[in-house]
């Protein structure tokens, strides 16, 4: 989660996220849980440096669909901000190939990475906060009336709003394994009624 949040989450992507043309909420969310399986698989490569080239490629991929976008791409989403994207990204991803070859260091990437997913995403998809956050969802989708909700109505919205044919059981086993293969229409559900909510408070107990 380290390197999805530095290479692509904390880049111009914000920006594009607040364009006009930009991804939206429900679309930020499938991407990074979607990006954390690919910057995984770069990170289990024996070759760290080429696996961070290939993190590279995947994210400056200009036809690439993005999940609940209805298919558009980079191209379509990042208008504006393509250049400043590229540059961030290559220079993230040079900086941590240097890192990667330091030899005083054992492990230098994953020591340097650990601690950023740990302050900026310990509820993030790949996280052990995540199973937390699929069960809060559950929870509070079984009860509209419970204190976890900021606002009584909100609940009752939330399960109005529920796409029809979904279970809550069917729901927490996508988010659990991949998220960004919910269809668009309960990957926007998601991000107008939980993504605000699902979080752990940071004192005190949910239950």
């Amino acid at each position: 989660m380290g390197l999805v949040i530095l290479v692509w989450r904390n880049s111009p992507v914000e920006d594009m996220h607040a364009g006009r043309r930009g991804p939206d909420d429900a679309a930020m969310f499938a991407t990074s849980t979607e990006l954390q399986a690919a910057a995984a698989k770069a990170l289990r490569k024996d070759n760290r440096a080429w696996g961070l080239l290939d993190f590279e490629d995947y994210l400056l991929d200009r036809d690439r669909p993005w999940p609940a976008t209805a298919g558009r791409n980079l191209q379509d989403l990042g208008y504006g901000y393509l250049g400043a994207y590229q540059r961030h990204v290559k220079d993230q991803i040079n900086v941590l190939i240097g890192l990667s070859k330091h030899a005083c260091v054992e492990e230098p990437l994953v020591t340097y990475l650990i601690p950023r997913a740990l302050m900026y995403g310990r509820f993030h998809k790949g996280m052990p906060g995540w199973d937390l956050i699929v069960d809060r969802i559950g929870l509070l989708l079984s009860d509209p009336r419970h204190p976890g909700w900021r606002d009584p109505n909100y609940g009752d919205e939330a399960v109005r709003d529920m796409p029809r044919g979904l279970s809550i059981d069917d729901l927490q086993h996508a988010l659990r394994s991949r998220p960004s293969s919910l269809p668009d229409e309960v990957l926007t559900w998601l991000s107008d009624h939980f993504l605000y909510c699902a979080a752990p408070p940071y004192s005190g107990s949910f239950n």
